[in-house]
């Protein structure tokens, strides 16, 4: 589904005549020292007749000073996020900042490894007429991992879904400027900001996702964060507490059901439930 691009190519654009203009503002998330993530992200932009616009990336826990109040207290980091998560984070709170400061209604945000679907200008666009008023976040980069409840059929031959539980990672997503302003309220962060897009009931997020990712990372580069991983995988039994989270898993709350329960409608939050349960059961039998 994605697009093989020749990477070694010249960054050249195609011709001004067969390119669309983009559905949304692109915004890619850019450390300095990475030049080669850099120019394979330009690139892939530039053949799909994307403007992008890089947003330099925070170093670790060299975060602006507008932003320390989220993960610094009395000058120490209040939580156990590594430096590099607390820099992914802050990176895109920047980038979401830059959304707001410009009244933009909504944007495209990237991680510099971020590979595109060679059709997303038209996915994109046709995800932004079907989407329901007051949407804050799409998440455009995973397949779906639980089961979902499909919200409309799209043109392109994707759905939109609500999610019973939001895939991991950040490679990709769409925001409004209301979901980024939503995020971006002050309080302090505990999890990785992945763990965070998981959590929509923590920030009052109106999140939507697909039946089928639009967005991939290009595995050639890995992860410049060290991102932790998704631990909801192991083993389950008694909670064990942990700062912060009575549960010991920030995604496993009543808060979550209740919020599930909520925009899916009791009987599709049951509906979820049985087929994420069958799962389960099946992926680890007794």
């Amino acid at each position: 589904m994605f697009r093989d691009f020749d990477w070694q190519s010249p960054l050249v654009c195609r011709d001004g005549s067969s390119q669309k203009s983009e559905p949304a503002p692109v915004f890619f998330i850019n450390r300095q020292s990475d030049l080669d993530r850099r120019s394979s992200i330009e690139r892939a932009l530039c053949h799909l007749g994307f403007d992008g616009e890089r947003i330099e990336a925070v170093e670790g826990v060299l975060v602006p000073s507008e932003l320390r109040s989220y993960f610094f207290s009395s000058g120490a980091l209040h939580s156990s996020l590594t430096p590099g998560e607390v820099g992914c984070y802050a990176s895109h709170l920047m980038t979401m900042q830059t959304v707001v400061d410009r009244g933009l209604p909504h944007a495209l945000i990237l991680e510099d490894d971020a590979m595109l679907s060679p059709d997303i200008g038209d996915e994109l666009a046709d995800i932004l007429e079907h989407l329901p008023d007051g949407w804050d976040l799409v998440h455009i980069c995973q397949d779906p991992c639980r089961a979902t409840k499909v919200v409309a059929k799209l043109d392109c031959g994707l759905s939109l879904v609500r999610y019973s539980r939001v895939p991991a990672t950040t490679t990709g997503y769409l925001i409004s400027r209301s979901g980024a302003e939503k995020f971006l309220r002050p309080s302090k962060r505990y999890w990785p900001i992945d763990t965070d897009f998981r959590r929509p009931w923590a920030f009052k997020l109106e999140i939507y996702g697909l039946s089928r990712r639009i967005v991939c990372a290009d595995i050639r580069f890995g992860s410049s964060i060290h991102l932790i991983g998704d631990h909801s995988r192991g083993r389950r039994g008694f909670p064990v507490p942990k700062p912060h989270c009575w549960t010991g898993n920030p995604l496993h709350t009543p808060l979550a059901a209740m919020f599930n329960m909520r925009r899916l409608g009791l009987s599709d939050w049951l509906s979820c439930l049985s087929n994420n349960t069958l799962r389960r059961v099946v992926r680890h039998p007794a």
